[in-house]
């Protein structure tokens, strides 16, 4: 039998297509370029001005100054004033405010980076979940076949003896009471694959998904060893994430903190203003231009706000709180989930031998059984019942091997162990 989709190519081709892992991804590029522009915001800007304005009276080109009002000079007055300039204004301080901008930023990215691998670490499971419980479901069809075609075929000895006078009519209605039942059975399970192989074809962004490439599952029965669990759980992305978002909630605050200084700013100005002299100067109608330029310090502290920058720092304080008490609760729920996986692969151990020495009895019993009823020395409730009861256990064989890779996978995401 030739098979398709194997769990690698599952997981790739859902990494590729996932709309939820593009978002996360958009989401570290824009990250990315916070970062690059608070950096650039510490370097001030230059723009390029101009202006054009008409005045009802005329105006100085440039400020007046005892120089230009001596003996023999004249001052350049318009009243269509034309300007055009370069300022540059930088911030030189302002309570280290920029500094925890650009660390802000930084985290913001790191936070992205985790958020991302979370999703990726997420889907590989869903589809690791998916694609297993597909082949659990798949492995019970095909024993439930083979147990249909067993009722089916004692059945139809059931009937011919019926027919011989040798069994009386009740034990056929019995037979195909059960018979009936399987089928069922045999119906349930392919609706369900059908769903989770809808869900597999969803999570992969595909229109459908066909056969699967079975795996190979060997179930490891000692006891676990592994005295690092705990220990693993602190060097998760989870925990990281926890951690950044302190981080990032303490920048914030000192940010805030900052507004209780004040801000110094470097402004400086390079230009030329011109025009056309009005009638009433002696060189009316000449056009006219002067240069002018200037540099200041300016300084700004805010004295008396009302009480808002006490809000936003106690708000900042509050937020701090409240990351602080999350990443307790993410560090209990990861050895919570710890705890959970840990008891999961114990039981899901536990019952695979259970279920293993079940099988072989059953397989014994169901022998024995058919030749007793074959030389008339039980009836067929007795063959129906152990028939069942070994279709009971080779069912449950078959689910307690795939429930112990599940568990064994669900460790592996708790402890973000990549297999």
């Amino acid at each position: 039998m030739l098979y398709g989709l194997t769990l690698d190519e599952a997981i790739e081709q859902t990494l590729k297509n996932s709309p939820d892992l593009k978002q996360v991804s958009t989401s570290i590029q824009s990250a990315q370029k916070e970062v690059k522009l608070q950096k650039a915001s510490n370097f001030g800007s230059f723009d390029l001005s101009a202006s054009y304005t008409h005045y009802n009276i005329a105006r100085t080109l440039t400020p007046i100054t005892p120089s230009t009002l001596a003996p023999g000079s004249s001052v350049a007055t318009t009243q269509d004033l034309m300007s055009i300039g370069l300022s540059y204004n930088v911030v030189l301080f302002s309570g280290f405010a920029q500094t925890h901008a650009i660390e802000i930023a930084s985290v913001s990215k790191k936070m992205a980076q985790a958020r991302h691998l979370l999703t990726k670490n997420q889907l590989i499971f869903n589809v690791k979940s998916i694609y297993i419980n597909i082949l659990a479901l798949q492995a019970q069809y095909e024993a439930q076949q083979s147990y249909v075609a067993a009722l089916e075929s004692l059945h139809k000895d059931v009937a011919l003896k019926v027919e011989l006078g040798n069994a009386s009519k009740i034990d056929e209605l019995k037979s195909l009471a059960d018979l009936s039942r399987a089928k069922s059975q045999l119906t349930n399970f392919q609706t369900s694959i059908k769903i989770l192989k809808e869900s597999l074809a969803t999570l992969m962004m595909v229109q459908k998904v066909d056969n699967l490439q079975p795996i190979n599952i060997t179930v490891d029965t000692a006891p676990l060893k592994d005295t690092t669990y705990a220990a693993s759980l602190e060097k998760t992305t989870k925990m990281k994430l926890a951690s950044l978002e302190v981080l990032q909630k303490e920048e914030i605050a000192k940010k805030m903190n900052s507004t209780l200084y004040p801000t110094l700013m470097l402004q400086a100005y390079v230009g030329e203003n011109g025009g056309v002299n009005d009638s009433s100067n002696p060189n009316s109608g000449d056009f006219e231009y002067d240069d002018l330029w200037q540099v200041g310090v300016v300084a700004k502290w805010n004295i008396f706000d009302f009480g808002k920058k006490n809000a936003q720092i106690q708000k900042s304080k509050i937020s701090l709180l409240a990351s602080q008490l999350a990443k307790q609760k993410t560090q209990r729920e990861l050895q919570r989930s710890l705890v959970e996986a840990l008891s999961k692969i114990k039981l899901a151990t536990q019952n695979y031998q259970s279920a293993l020495n079940e099988l072989n009895l059953m397989s014994q019993t169901q022998k024995i059984e058919k030749v007793r009823y074959d030389n008339g020395a039980s009836d067929i409730n007795d063959l129906l019942y152990t028939q069942a009861r070994y279709q009971m256990a080779q069912s449950g064989f078959i689910a307690a091997k795939y429930n112990y890779q599940n568990a064994l996978n669900y460790l592996n995401y708790i402890l973000e162990r990549e297999k």
